[in-house]
């Protein structure tokens, strides 16, 4: 079985990538006031941003320091989204 193995400068693309669109996506707010905010923008965006820079900074068969702390933070953000998400949401007893 062949691996795929792609130069670093393919995951550096990628993340320059997600800045982009997170600066994008906020400026597009910003002035329009459609889509979301930066808060919102922030926690959709952090998680993966985070594991695809754990990735990055990772050595090949171990997980040092800076790799363990993107991947935590990356954990406590999504948490945090998702507490957000759902905490201000009616409850449906589904009524009608």
């Amino acid at each position: 079985m062949s691996e795929l193995v792609l130069p670093a400068w393919v995951l550096d693309a990628v993340l320059l990538f997600t800045v982009l669109e997170f600066v994008a996506l906020g400026l597009r707010y910003q002035l329009t006031r459609r889509g979301l905010n930066w808060v919102e923008l922030s926690l959709g965006l952090a998680p993966g941003f985070l594991l695809m820079l754990a990735f990055r900074v990772s050595e090949p068969n171990s997980l040092h320091g800076p790799s363990l702390a993107c991947l935590a933070f990356a954990g406590l953000v999504h948490m945090a989204d998702f507490y957000r998400r759902f905490s201000r949401r009616p409850v449906d007893a589904g009524a009608k």
